[in-house]
């Protein structure tokens, strides 16, 4: 009886993932034997993880994307991989030599921390907003995660961008998982250090996906940990339909000259060869700018910033655009209106920028959380934006036309 009671709580913790309860401990001594297999995903779309299994177990294997990193950039890992062991609660299956040293993970953990606000929409949106107990920052546009945050609910953590990680935070709390964005080699090292003292840290590497979709996947990654498999694909598999649903009223379309690209300095950044350039794509746009040799930058919110280009470049270039999409509210800090005015986007009032979703207030701004989490209400925007017809009495969520100050 004890055996099969174990065998029934891998299979409902580790073959559908629905099950929701937190808290036991892994058993000590002996190994529990007669495990199932648990079932393996099929990751469509993602390049930063897969999975597999074994008798009672699941090996997950993240890394970053390397066609994402810029050329040249130094590896994040040794071997380019981080190997994780999820097994059910209250188990000990029999691990093969090669996985006895891999971090493990008892499942569904009962507690988290997220260091990006993507991560914590999705935790959200998994319906497992009781186990989050930490957040990068205080900064927050959702105002479910922005009341938790004002409350105390949430501790912070260290967004790994600006502030170092607390890992006293982490390490007195009991936190079960730790999801830490790694996106450079200081990220590395932090996340290296919080591996070293006890931290139960998971990598997150949706910033190096290549398409939107892929990026979009990783909801699945989270619900691997949480529990929530079946929450996570159902979630995944709306996006994806509809994301096939508006690309499909497109289909016939006449691609419509068009660039995405905004200020740094003295440079313009412009979408080459990333998720902006592939979502131009399906909504029925000619990107003038791609080109799929081009490198991807990651920039420190999360997307890639693209790649530079000066202002004669980007005049030449973008002469053929009739529209521009910009992160820029306003054309305040860019060139001379004489400049601009050369460029007939912006001479036809063809420039619009992706900042509707903010709050100043909150110190949040949506593109950083729900565009990451489902982009295709993007997608809906660029192609009302671009073919107005394709999807008549759209309401537009994110996208503006530029604020003029010049």
């Amino acid at each position: 009886m004890i055996r099969a009671a174990a065998v029934l709580s891998t299979a409902i913790a580790l073959g559908c993932g629905a099950g929701d309860g937190a808290g036991g401990s892994s058993v000590d001594g002996a190994f529990t034997e007669g495990l199932p297999v648990p079932a393996v995903p099929d990751i469509e779309f993602a390049t930063g993880f897969t999975v597999s299994a074994g008798p009672g177990y699941r090996v997950v294997h993240a890394s970053p994307d390397p066609s994402a990193l810029e050329e040249g950039s130094a590896r994040l890992w040794a071997d380019d991989v981080d190997r994780m062991v999820l097994v059910a609660r209250n188990t000990r299956p029999r691990l093969p030599p090669e996985l006895e040293s891999a971090p493990r993970f008892e499942v569904p953990v009962g507690s988290v921390t997220v260091n990006r606000d993507a991560d914590a929409l999705r935790v959200k949106l998994l319906g497992r907003l009781d186990r989050l107990r930490g957040i990068g920052g205080t900064g927050i546009y959702d105002l479910d995660l922005h009341r938790l945050v004002e409350s105390g609910e949430l501790g912070a953590v260290g967004s790994a961008l600006h502030r170092t990680t607390n890992t006293e935070f982490l390490l007195t709390e009991g936190i079960e998982a730790a999801f830490f964005r790694v996106a450079s080699l200081d990220h590395a090292r932090q996340y290296e250090r919080l591996r070293d003292v006890g931290v139960a840290v998971a990598p997150m590497f949706a910033w190096a996906e290549r398409s939107y979709l892929g990026r979009a996947e990783w909801i699945r990654y989270l619900g691997l940990f949480l529990g929530a498999e079946a929450e996570a694909d159902r979630l995944f598999r709306e996006m994806r339909a509809r994301r096939d649903s508006l690309v499909a009223r497109v289909a016939d379309v006449s691609p419509v000259p068009a660039i995405w690209a905004f200020r740094s300095g003295d440079r313009w950044m412009v979408h080459r060869n990333s998720l902006e350039s592939e979502l131009l794509i399906d909504a029925g746009a000619e990107n003038v700018f791609v080109d799929a040799s081009a490198g991807v930058s990651d920039g420190e919110g999360g997307f890639s910033e693209g790649v530079p280009m000066t202002d004669e470049e980007f005049l030449i270039a973008a002469s053929r655009a009739q529209y521009w999409i910009t992160w820029d509210r306003t054309d305040e800090r860019w060139p001379s209106r004489a400049y601009l005015e050369q460029i007939p986007a912006y001479r036809e009032g063809g420039v619009y920028h992706h900042r509707v979703r903010v709050r100043p207030e909150q110190g949040g701004d949506d593109w950083y959380e729900g565009a990451q989490v489902d982009p295709t209400s993007v997608l809906a925007d660029l192609i009302a934006l671009l073919h107005p017809t394709r999807l008549p009495g759209h309401r537009f969520e994110w996208l503006a036309p530029l604020e003029r100050a010049r």
